[in-house]
């Protein structure tokens, strides 16, 4: 049976049909690169900011403290974000 609806449904379900296998690989696992994203994300961030540093290291320095603290804030359960 083929409805009468707007083309713009029809191409929803057409992508459905074809990522239907994604997407429910994406509800049974429970993985996700949402983490890694927002950390490379901050790593952009921190670049934007420091952009004319003289060196490196100093870059380099700054990023591992920026994670070592955010770290340090999950892992304590008495500090909520």
């Amino acid at each position: 049976m083929i409805l009468s609806v707007s083309h713009y449904v029809n191409v929803a379900i057409e992508i459905y049909r074809r990522s239907e296998e994604f997407i429910l690989n994406a509800c049974k696992y429970n993985l996700s690169n949402g983490p890694l994203e927002g950390k490379i994300t901050k790593i952009k961030l921190i670049k934007r900011t420091a952009f004319g540093n003289r060196n490196f290291y100093n870059y380099k320095k700054r990023t591992i403290l920026v994670f070592e603290k955010s770290q340090y804030i999950e892992n304590d359960p008495d500090i909520s974000v």
